[in-house]
């Protein structure tokens, strides 16, 4: 499938581009709302939806469907804090979402979520590379999620203000949080596909030892499906190092 995928198109160069297009679409509204006093008013005049929203808000379902989007949501940060295009272990996916589920009956009645949060999508992912990955500059191990973690948040903030949101929204309905929210799971996803499809933490980049690049090499060879790109700009980088010794 993913051999089938590059021949029609570039996938790594259609990912980075979506999330680009993203970014500045999101600080031209900024601007708009800011430098110029453009808003974008939410108008619904459903009768059945804001009818469902109330019904939503009344019930149980308030609190399951807000559960489905944060555990979603708490997924995508993990994988994409911890470069992995999934689970490793059905063990590994238990833990995570049992301490995502965690975190979210702690956020309904106290304000030290944020502390499961971080500790998901940066302590967690930290530890795990400093137990596992080969680079030998470990800062960059530490950097990583911390750095995925800002821009995710930063993101989200700044949704909010274009949106005119309250960081702290729990007068808005259930069903109309999520899809004033829709963008920002989406830049969600297209960051861990970033993550997967381009390798943009595949840390052969900064890696100046030949011996453990040739190792990436083998490693990404042994894989059922090879990323040829990958192989190729180790080679090069190898060649190059090889040549400046």
């Amino acid at each position: 499938m993913k051999r089938l995928l590059d021949k029609i198109i570039d996938a790594r160069k259609l990912v980075l581009n979506t999330w680009i297009c993203l970014w500045i679409c999101l600080v031209v509204l900024l601007i708009m709302k800011y430098c110029f006093g453009i808003w974008y008013p939410v108008v619904i005049k459903n009768e059945n939806l804001l009818a469902f929203n109330n019904y939503v808000d009344s019930t149980w379902l308030k609190y399951l469907i807000l559960s489905i989007v944060y555990v979603f949501s708490g997924n995508f940060l993990y994988l994409t804090s911890s470069r992995k295009k999934g689970y490793s272990s059905i063990l590994e996916a238990l833990l995570i979402n049992t301490m995502i589920i965690c975190t979210y009956i702690i956020k309904i009645y106290t304000q030290v979520g944020v502390i499961g949060e971080i500790i998901i999508g940066v302590i967690v992912p930290i530890i795990t590379a400093l137990k596992t990955d080969k680079v030998t500059n470990k800062f960059l191990l530490i950097l990583y999620p911390i750095f995925v973690q800002g821009i995710i948040t930063l993101w989200q903030l700044q949704i909010l203000l274009v949106r005119g949101m309250p960081v702290n929204f729990e007068d808005i309905g259930t069903i109309f949080i999520v899809i004033m929210q829709l963008d920002y799971y989406i830049f969600l996803l297209i960051l861990w596909i970033g993550v997967s499809i381009m390798g943009l933490a595949s840390f052969w980049l900064f890696c100046k030892d030949v011996t453990k690049l040739k190792a990436y090499k083998e490693q990404e060879l042994a894989k059922k499906n090879p990323d040829m790109k990958v192989i190729k700009a180790i080679d090069a980088k190898i060649a190059k190092l090889e040549e400046n010794k």
